[in-house]
């Protein structure tokens, strides 16, 4: 017990009244600590004995024992819910025919280009400054320990499992990036009004509104450093390679069979003709070259020749010539330029465009409630932004739906890819979070204050084991690769595996809260 005396400040009072009131007060600071101490040796024997679903409450409410299991569980299926509620009316308009295919695309390129892009920048800027990277050290520190687990485990599992280099690209995709907003600040949002924020009060004067904004603190500032890595290199991974087409052809026999009909089908549309054309609206399939099962094309044309057509477009042999001789090496600053565009995406841009508003003096000017800027451009910004994780999960919807009416079933080769990606992200990743969450709390504490910060540890193994990020169907959309697969990830990940799996790591989370801090 802390040795405590009263002080006495007050110069009115006379020396025998100060003394009689420092021995008062004296007296009442030592009776509250040895109590204060008896009901915290109560509330840890009692959570104990009864685990992380019961807990004896020290405080305003003293003596009284509360559960908060229940409704944790309550509160994550709800965060759940309100996404498979935006997914399903994305299914009903497209199943009323207001959302084919086309227009899936093109939204989803406007989003790409626009909406996120906005969100990136209002949620990076926002945050951002030399202050927090400054404390917040250990937050990129946990988040590239994470990315370098994630890319080891699905290296050498896909490896193992015989995968192939377009599958690997995919699963390790969806390992490294999860869903790092909307779940994670709805589980603190949730916890910092429910009867478990006691857990999480760093100090006696902390309250539930400080435990939720310094876990939402912590989540976007997590955020940033996923955003940067996966609309760079994910945006990378998630786009057609050239040595794809070089893949071995994993089609079954009764894949080739189906693609041989249909293709005879193409053919005996015109027999004689000069030319005609086909469009379909994603009911056939193109040939796996590149080591991939069959699958969906939103708009497939094909044009039967006959003896007349040219088979290769003719060109004139004088004009190409000159050009060639006319042709002139492009400026070093022009092909420098070209291979950065190439590596980055619209949502990239952004994200390095609010790294640097928020590190510069340009802050004030964009963040100042009272500046011209904040109500007309910030947030303008801030709103378009807003639009695009529910544009991401009408999109998801549609699609969805798509797949279900092309009743073309997952090959085994389309199976093992998302299988694997969902035990690798929802299965082996909390074995790995957890031990290395618990090390920093251990040996963390003389390097940074955030070891000893109940939400801070919880947090951390929130983001290291949610599921998928759910923006990655928005990319494989606009590269048209990979898209039934995503869509089948993110089906399992979110509407079956996520509520147990998720509710088991927040209770274990609480857990190590509870028991070392």
């Amino acid at each position: 017990m802390s040795d405590t005396k009263a002080v006495v400040k007050s110069v009115d009072m006379s020396e025998e009244m100060q003394q009689e009131a420092i021995e008062c007060s004296t007296q009442a600071l030592e009776k509250y600590n040895i109590e204060k101490d008896i009901a915290a040796h109560i509330k840890r024997e009692f959570d104990r004995k009864y685990g992380p679903t019961w807990h004896c409450v020290v405080g305003r409410n003293f003596g009284s024992f509360v559960t908060h299991g229940k409704m944790q569980f309550n509160r994550r299926k709800r965060a759940i819910l309100q996404v498979m509620v935006v997914v399903f009316f994305g299914s009903v308009l497209a199943k009323y025919g207001y959302f084919n295919m086309d227009k899936q695309r093109w939204l989803s390129k406007l989003n790409l280009v626009f909406f996120t892009p906005c969100l990136l920048f209002s949620n990076i800027a926002s945050v951002i400054s030399f202050q927090k990277l400054l404390a917040f050290w250990p937050i990129p520190v946990f988040y590239l320990t994470f990315a370098l687990l994630n890319y080891t485990s699905s290296q050498l599992i896909t490896r193992l499992a015989g995968l192939s280099p377009a599958y690997r690209r995919f699963v390790l995709a969806c390992v490294m990036f999860s869903n790092s907003n909307s779940l994670p600040i709805a589980t603190i949002s949730s916890l910092a009004v429910s009867e478990a924020a006691h857990i999480l009060f760093w100090g006696d004067d902390d309250t539930p509104e400080s435990v939720a904004a310094r876990g939402i603190s912590y989540t976007l500032f997590f955020a940033i450093f996923g955003n940067l890595i996966r609309w760079s290199y994910g945006y990378q991974l998630l786009q057609k390679h050239e040595d794809d087409d070089s893949i071995a052809d994993n089609r079954t026999v009764n894949e080739e069979e189906q693609v041989e009909t249909m293709q005879s089908t193409y053919h005996s549309f015109d027999n004689g003709s000069s030319s005609s054309s086909s469009s379909t609206s994603g009911d056939y399939l193109t040939t796996a070259r590149d080591g991939m099962p069959p699958r969906q094309l939103s708009a497939v044309t094909i044009t039967v020749a006959d003896e007349n057509t040219t088979l290769l477009p003719q060109t004139n042999t004088k004009s190409s010539k000159k050009i060639d001789t006319m042709a002139v090496p492009e400026p070093l600053y022009k092909r420098i330029a070209k291979r950065i565009n190439g590596f980055m995406s619209p949502p990239l841009y952004a994200a390095f465009f609010a790294l640097l508003v928020g590190l510069s003096p340009l802050k004030p000017i964009l963040y100042d409630k009272q500046s011209f800027l904040y109500p007309s451009f910030t947030k303008a910004v801030e709103g378009c932004g807003k639009a695009a994780v529910p544009l991401i999960l009408t999109c998801l919807g549609a699609q969805l739906v798509s797949i279900q009416e092309s009743q073309h079933p997952a090959s085994p080769q389309m199976k093992k890819p998302v299988a694997l990606a969902i035990a690798i992200r929802m299965g082996l990743m909390p074995f790995l979070v957890v031990p290395i969450v618990v090390l920093f709390v251990l040996y963390g504490s003389q390097f940074s204050t955030l070891a000893s910060d109940p939400v801070f540890i919880t947090m951390m193994i929130v983001l290291g084991c949610t599921p998928t990020a759910i923006n990655l169907v928005q990319i494989t959309q606009v590269n048209n690769i990979f898209e039934e697969e995503m869509l089948r990830m993110l089906f399992w990940s979110y509407g079956v595996v996520c509520v147990p799996i998720c509710t088991f790591v927040v209770f274990l989370a609480l857990n190590v809260v509870d028991r070392m801090l």
